[in-house]
């Protein structure tokens, strides 16, 4: 022991922007690194609100603000702001070729990584699930949803004019989340929309809103509006991330006997989206060294494995999904999707929020018969040519 005269060696200090600030797991798991790692940590809230979180963090780089260190970002602002030279690369001190080894190495590359840097460490893991409402089954006599046809079966059942067998957030600039995950189930390419695979993938959204198996209400719904719907009973079946698991859970519906996840329908291609939620080092950040130590920590299997037991999130490492007792309800079935399903990187680019609403307007115009099919297509390959290429 120490005489209490003695100098303490003083800590290092650190100031986190997060979006769990103030989540009670996330400040226990803080609380935890602060003594693992002898720092001071303080943690400030990130707005709620997409497009102010967004204005908010690029201010924050864009005017060289050294208030903060480490902020968490999505794929949307990493996609974007990797490119501008805010933030310090990482592959020498944290994502080392060993670290890297547990996260998923195709999403790493498309997402986290530009001109042979990687600028984030993902720590929070979002797999796109199919969630059904057990209610809407057992009315149509289904014990699953196994393909398109099963679906279309859910909707027959139905009496209710106010309900639909699926549901979907359809807003300009959401909808990109399902054009991608339905171009995945058949097998298209959304970089590619001369392929008659990506066609038939929107061509059959576009059947779900015609034969009423799908709302047009939801053409201006964002995931909010849409889980809130699914929660009220509105729907049969979504797509949507395991974050939404905590939000079912808190409404009282989550259960085998109403809302839960499930297998995906069978569609010509086994795969699913996944998202994370990523710390970054800010450039002009005074305190390198102590958000370096941070982030090795957090990007270790160690710091993921304590992440994941706190915050009771899923982590960003594959491995420790895979391998570790984290008791997060309905771990199994996430991790069938893991070994099942190939995981795909949503199609993002550097200019991310103007490329997604650009082809969620063009969507809604199609699916609303304001354009035909092959206008549409020229159009979508034309924004792809204009952001991606």
């Amino acid at each position: 022991m120490l005489p209490s005269s003695s100098p303490v060696e003083e800590r290092q200090k650190l100031t986190i922007l997060h979006i769990n600030a103030e989540k009670k797991g996330f400040q226990e798991f803080i609380r935890q690194a602060e003594e693992k790692l002898n720092m001071e940590i303080t943690v400030e809230k990130c707005p709620d609100n997409a497009d102010n979180r967004q204005a908010k963090i690029s201010t924050i780089l864009a005017s060289g603000d050294k208030t903060v260190d480490l902020i968490s970002v999505n794929d949307e602002m990493i996609s974007e702001f990797k490119h501008k030279g805010y933030l310090v690369p990482l592959e020498e001190d944290v994502m080392t070729e060993e670290t890297r080894k547990g996260f998923p190495q195709k999403y790493l590359e498309s997402i986290c990584e530009a001109d042979g840097h990687i600028y984030s460490v993902p720590f929070l893991m979002d797999v796109m699930m199919f969630w059904v409402n057990q209610e809407f089954l057992n009315q149509a006599g289904l014990d699953e949803i196994k393909d398109m046809d099963d679906i279309y079966t859910l909707q027959k059942s139905i009496t209710d004019p106010d309900k639909f067998a699926y549901g979907d957030a359809w807003e300009n600039t959401y909808i990109y989340n399902s054009i991608g995950e339905f171009v995945n189930f058949w097998g298209g390419d959304y970089m590619d929309w001369m392929n008659p695979q990506t066609q038939e993938a929107v061509r059959s959204m576009k059947k779900m809103l015609e034969d009423g198996i799908t709302s047009p209400v939801q053409l201006v719904d964002q995931y909010e509006q849409m889980g809130e719907k699914f929660i009220r009973g509105k729907y049969g079946c979504i797509f949507m991330y395991t974050g939404a698991l905590s939000t079912f859970r808190d409404a009282n519906v989550y259960g085998k006997n109403k809302i839960h996840m499930a297998y995906l329908p069978q569609f010509r291609e086994k795969a699913t989206n996944i998202a994370t939620w990523q710390y970054v080092l800010n450039n002009a950040s005074e305190h390198k060294e102590a958000a370096v130590k941070f982030l090795q920590y957090a990007a270790s299997y160690e710091g993921c494995v304590d992440y994941a037991k706190l915050v009771k999130s899923y982590p960003a490492r594959l491995d420790v999904i895979e391998k570790e007792d984290i008791n997060l309800e309905e771990i199994d079935m996430v991790r069938e999707y893991l070994q099942e399903y190939t995981l795909n990187a949503r199609p993002l680019c550097e200019n991310s929020i103007e490329a997604i609403s650009n082809m969620g307007t063009l969507f809604q115009e199609y699916v609303l018969g304001q354009c035909e099919d092959e206008s549409f297509f020229e159009q979508a390959q034309k924004c792809i040519e204009t952001y991606y290429k």
